[in-house]
């Protein structure tokens, strides 16, 4: 008990709420505070990681469709945010799939919103399911401690039919500005690097350094070996630093989208299952068997 408060929701709260309006009309979100985090979770699509500020300074990504709840091609509809998974199906663009799979598409049924003077816990179930074909659940739980700049969020993904299924994952995490800006870099223990393609094998040299935008520049994609699972974005001029681990035991490849395009702004950091285009492999999941995918991401000021 705490005698200076008689509402713990002073200290940390979680509110579940539904957009009545415009492209997000009847999107389930739930918007949570731990006093220093605010982040919005999107329980319509897989409980992803809509919004995220650290101190009322933006962190995340949003493109400039926002949330749209509907069924749409991907490039009109993709919010970015702060987390979007892609998977289990498909991540990436390939031929006879769903550009990042399915996963993102599903809503999530809301298991546990707790919101204490100790933090708040927020967990789900998410299930991909097909007549004649798969039966998976994914058991996502997200907390943060209270005047914590961390949020973690782990993923048990369990095989539930009665035949060995394949599956990928990539945690599509998006910086966007002012964390990303002109003068900000990436850092972290890298072993390997290589380019995705011509243009980013052209523009390596600048990898990990964070310019201004330009107009209608192309993305760049490279992957990554780290033998340490940790990146982050340090940004001197706003003073913070955003740092994004992962569970390199199951998530073993780090992939950085770089996309400088004015208005398209960001640096997606994704943990992933394998690489992209025809470098996309399959992990086996036997009956039974669940798999614990981790990350965290913690936001700090700089001294």
């Amino acid at each position: 008990m705490d005698r200076r408060i008689g509402n713990p929701a002073q200290l940390c709260e979680a509110m579940r709420v539904t957009a009545s309006e415009g492209p997000s009309k009847g999107a389930d979100l739930i918007y949570v505070s731990n006093g220093k985090l605010n982040f919005v979770l999107n329980a319509t699509n897989a409980l992803d990681i809509l919004r995220l500020w650290h101190g009322g300074v933006n962190i995340g990504f949003l493109t400039k469709n926002g949330l749209y709840n509907a069924n749409d091609e991907f490039s009109r509809t993709f919010p970015a945010g702060m987390l979007y998974t892609c998977g289990l199906d498909n991540i990436g663009a390939r031929e006879g799939f769903r550009i990042h799979g399915r996963f993102h598409s599903v809503p999530a049924s809301v298991k546990e919103i707790k919101a204490d003077e100790k933090g708040v816990v927020v967990s789900a179930e998410i299930r991909l399911t097909e007549l004649f074909g798969e039966n998976i659940s994914v058991t996502r739980t997200i907390t943060t401690e209270y005047g914590s700049g961390r949020l973690d969020l782990e993923d048990r993904i369990t095989n539930n039919g009665y035949k060995t299924e394949e599956y990928c994952m990539l945690y599509h995490v998006n910086a966007g500005y002012p964390l990303v800006d002109g003068g900000a870099e990436i850092t972290g223990e890298f072993d390997e690097s290589l380019s995705r393609t011509p243009w980013a094998e052209a523009n390596k040299e600048t990898l990990f350094k964070i310019e201004p935008p330009s107009d209608n520049m192309e993305e760049m994609v490279y992957y990554h070996r780290q033998s340490k699972p940790e990146v982050s974005i340090v940004n001197p001029k706003i003073a913070k630093k955003m740092t994004l681990s992962y569970s390199a035991d199951t998530l073993p490849c780090l992939i950085e989208w770089k996309s400088r395009g004015s208005g398209d702004y960001c640096i997606g950091l994704e943990p992933a299952t394998s690489w992209l285009d025809g470098y996309v492999k399959g992990r086996k999941l036997r009956p039974g068997e669940t798999v614990i995918n981790k990350i965290s991401i913690n936001v700090e000021d700089l001294a």
